[in-house]
């Protein structure tokens, strides 16, 4: 028996036990030098924890007990780990072992199957493969009787199908059924058939008068596909939201008060996405119609996004249907990018857009996306949870070219004006929190708690400005640091200020 030099590495050295080290693994294993993984199985010199080193040395454990066999099934879709729960499953055509082999936090089972087929990916280092793409559809295809464990059944099998036809297109989906016809003759004929059915309907010739069972499949053979991991996303946002209990932040009767609300909204949201001016320029761009010679698409932004916060329908117009809300999205987007052609004003994107690596819902997906966004919107009650959820709908699918900040700023603020309710403006040096809330929802860290706490804040501090001249709002904007450069203010350690209370 080898031993692992003093100073080894943490995974140690794998041994398995026979009628000449047997005694002296055990041995080792009961004075703390070995670990035992499995019966027959140690790990020498380990410094790791049990459920650790079964990771490490799963596949070579695997392959001493099934050399040759294929990852499959639940372990064919997780890379050839085990799940989430710890199974791992594997196909063999003769196997010497059939009873489960039990490590610790890992089972791996084992059941009769086709070995190494074409398509199927050998595993470095090891005598071991992962079953290819179409084996994969196959074998998770449901058949008559009861399913096995292994198994992930039809719905998830159209899932992936759908996936395969996002990412892959046309292409690969032709190329799935060609790997289905070399590999057909080793596996049950329904299953096969089931698949290719699929498969073929995707590219438009499917007989059957089945209905898939996934609904992401049924989307699109309706012409209807939608990104089902943002709609799931959307809705545990709801779930969340609906269970906040609102605090409601009112206008008030005084008529005044907002009158130059629209203005700094206006102002704000654009230099949020970059659109820089000083707010005296930008004063005389929106109130007095004049052009800089040298940005006039720039300024049209500014007087745009005026335009439509500034309109008293239209800013707190929102929709009744999910058809009016693609609508209303096409018509806010042209009019705020009417002067950039470049932008598509009005038209949903035709290329993936993205921020930093982030990449946004897929543009045969935006639109359904949007519209099961939209019905979940329909189930959260409260104006304030529904700008949120509105505001992460719309950044999430991201479905122009550019301009999507502001449009989803402009529909969230919608849902507060139409209850009556104070809006929210994000001040420049808020921008990195408001931000780090939209990264929160798109990451599924907190059920959207960040985002929904920046934008609390800002109705807030929005509802103790007053708004109503310039100046008394430009002199609270200065004072409290509004203006500022976010990293720059940091720099310094500046903060948002709070006004003072406004007079009642």
């Amino acid at each position: 028996m080898k031993v692992a030099p003093q100073g080894g590495p943490p995974t140690g050295q794998l041994v398995f036990a026979d009628a000449g080290n047997k005694a002296q693994l055990s041995r080792a294993a009961k004075a703390g030098r070995a670990v035992r993984l499995a019966t027959g199985v140690y790990a020498l010199d380990a410094t790791l924890d049990p459920q650790a080193l079964a990771r490490h040395h799963l596949h070579a454990v695997v392959a001493h007990w099934w050399p040759g066999g294929v990852l499959c099934g639940h372990s064919a879709r997780t890379g050839g780990l085990p799940d989430d729960v710890g199974q791992l499953f594997i196909a063999h055509p003769d196997p010497a072992r059939l009873a489960p082999l039990s490590l610790p936090g890992i089972t791996a089972t084992v059941h009769v199957g086709p070995g190494a087929l074409p398509g199927d990916i050998a595993l470095p280092s090891v005598p071991l493969f992962l079953a290819g793409p179409a084996r994969t559809l196959v074998e998770n295809f449901d058949l008559r009787g009861k399913r096995p464990t292994w198994r992930l059944g039809t719905v998830a099998v159209e899932d992936r199908i759908d996936h395969e036809a996002r990412y892959g297109g046309a292409g690969r989906v032709h190329s799935l059924l060609h790997q289905l016809d070399v590999i057909a003759v080793s596996f049950d004929l329904d299953a096969v058939e089931g698949v290719r059915r699929r498969l073929a309907a995707v590219l438009g010739s499917f007989t059957g008068d089945s209905k898939p069972r996934s609904e992401r499949l049924r989307a699109r053979l309706a012409g209807t596909p939608f990104d089902q991991g943002r709609v799931e996303m959307f809705a545990e946002l709801a779930s969340a939201l609906r269970s906040r209990a609102p605090t409601p932040v009112l206008v008030g009767t005084d008529p005044n008060r907002f009158d130059w609300l629209p203005f700094f909204e206006a102002y704000f949201s654009n230099y949020i996405e970059g659109t820089e001016f000083g707010v005296e320029e930008a004063r005389r761009i929106v109130v007095d119609g004049e052009v800089p010679p040298d940005r006039p698409a720039d300024a049209h932004d500014i007087a745009a996004t005026h335009r439509l916060v500034a309109d008293v329908d239209e800013s707190r117009r929102v929709p009744d249907s999910s058809a009016e809300f693609v609508e209303m999205l096409r018509y806010r987007h042209q009019v705020l990018m009417a002067v950039r052609p470049d932008k598509q004003p009005g038209m949903f994107k035709d290329r993936p857009n993205f921020a930093g690596g982030y990449r946004f819902v897929d543009p045969e997906l935006v639109e359904e996306t949007l519209v099961r966004g939209f019905g979940l919107l329909q189930e959260v009650l409260d104006p304030f949870a529904r700008s949120v959820l509105m505001m992460a709908v719309i950044t999430e699918c991201h479905p122009f070219d550019d301009g999507n900040g502001r449009i989803a700023r402009i529909f969230a603020n919608a849902e507060l004006s139409a209850a009556g309710m104070v809006r929210q403006v994000i001040p420049t040096i808020q921008r990195p929190h408001y931000l780090a809330g939209l990264t929160a929802v798109s990451t599924r860290n907190g059920n959207g708690q960040a985002l929904a706490a920046v934008l609390e804040h800002a109705q807030r501090w929005t509802a103790a400005v007053d708004w109503s001249t310039f100046d008394a709002a430009h002199e609270t904007m200065d004072r409290t640091n509004a203006y500022a450069d976010p990293a720059t203010a940091d720099a310094l350690g500046r903060r948002l200020g709070w006004p003072d209370a406004p007079d009642s």
